[in-house]
């Protein structure tokens, strides 16, 4: 005798017997009050399961005869007794299939690794605009007092002496105090202003150059926040990932990556040269060198190693990054060894590697000599 189906959709259960529908049941608690079985296939893992649990035995169908099903669905739930006719259970299929794809964007849209890589992306857009509209500042300003940017060479100092004081003229020792400069600046500010050589400003670019500054300042603060943010969602999504690059670069990576699970699913290789996507290109069009780093070169023990180890020491991070960021996504907790782990093995490549081989300084010498020609 052949073993009856049991054809689980999401508007019912169909028992299907020598191939075709018997019934058609809208719950498992109405199939097993209306039929018995021995033993049955079943179309998924998850039911097997609730049968098991009720002593049933079953087995799981192969994927041609699920996919067999899965390309007849319509047709079974109209012979079944499921719905009373073919357009009926297209419209409820439909209605189905969009309720599904809505939810599947809802909970895309809520993954906080998304909401941290654009958090990531607003804060270096702000890095940019910030210091544009700093420098703007900082220039127009220079017109009327230009001896202030040898003193002060921070943007957001700058900008705040400006709101403060505005024209030159307005400068005294106090407010100097209150802005925090200590004794030598002050006294070559008010030096330099004594004996500035700047024009006259007035009253309206005054008022432009402050409002500027004032903008620069409420970003600048803004920046600050966002920065807390990230540092704050790293460590809750990622702080394995964060114990090896830090807040901003582990962010950067996930952004690049599209997110955090991709990130787990790329090879250390490939999160080495994440960021530089160009030069990669440029080097395989070109038959160049290719890229040893892209955003991993922000990684203060990268950009402050002698360059024949930079490649290396971003290898091994990558590497770290790799396992950190499975851990993340799949594990839970920190793991203290990867952080101990990677400084031994950078210390290993500085003592290796810590003079540039033969055939890199070769290397060198060949550009060097191939500029000289070119010019």
């Amino acid at each position: 005798m052949e073993i009856p189906t049991i054809y689980e959709t999401e508007f019912g259960y169909i028992v299907l017997r020598e191939g075709r529908p018997s019934k058609g049941y809208k719950t498992l608690e109405e199939l097993l009050s209306s039929e018995k079985f021995e033993e049955v296939y079943v179309s998924s893992e998850s039911l097997m399961e609730k049968l098991a649990s009720l002593s049933i035995r079953s087995r799981v169908a192969s994927s041609s005869e699920v996919e067999m099903l899965d390309s007849k669905k319509l047709e079974l739930l109209v012979e079944s007794g499921l719905f009373k006719s073919y357009d009926e259970a297209l419209e409820a299929v439909r209605e189905k299939s969009i309720w599904k794809a809505e939810q599947e964007v809802r909970e895309q849209s809520s993954r906080p690794d998304l909401h941290l890589s654009n958090a990531v992306q607003a804060l270096d857009e702000i890095d940019r605009f910030l210091n544009i509209l700093a420098t703007r500042v900082k220039e127009w300003y220079g017109l009327h007092f230009p001896e202030i940017e040898g003193i002060v060479q921070d943007n957001i100092t700058l900008c705040k002496f400006v709101g403060k004081f505005g024209r030159r003229e307005n400068i005294d020792e106090k407010g100097l105090k209150e802005l925090g400069f200590s004794e030598k600046k002050i006294n070559a500010i008010i030096v330099a202003k004594e004996n500035s050589k700047g024009g006259s400003i007035s009253e309206i670019d005054e008022g432009r150059i402050k409002s500027l500054a004032s903008i620069s300042l409420s970003l600048s603060k803004e920046r600050e926040r966002l920065s807390e943010y990230v540092d704050r969602q790293m460590e809750e999504i990622a702080p394995n990932v964060k114990s090896i690059t830090g807040s901003t670069i582990g962010a950067r990576l996930i952004a690049k990556a599209g997110g955090l699970q991709r990130l787990a699913s790329m090879p250390s290789s490939t999160i080495q040269i994440l960021g530089a996507e160009k030069a990669l290109f440029r080097a395989l069009r070109t038959g160049g060198r290719p890229p040893k780093h892209g955003i991993l070169f922000q990684h203060q023990e990268v950009h402050g190693a002698p360059k024949w180890q930079r490649g290396k020491i971003a290898r091994a991070i990558a590497n770290k990054v790799a396992i950190a960021s499975r851990i993340d996504t799949y594990g839970s907790g920190l793991s203290p060894e990867l952080v101990s782990s990677l400084k031994k093995s950078i210390s290993r490549i500085k003592e290796i590697y810590s003079k540039p081989k033969q055939r890199e300084k070769e290397n060198g010498k060949n550009k060097n000599s191939k500029g000289r020609r070119k010019r």
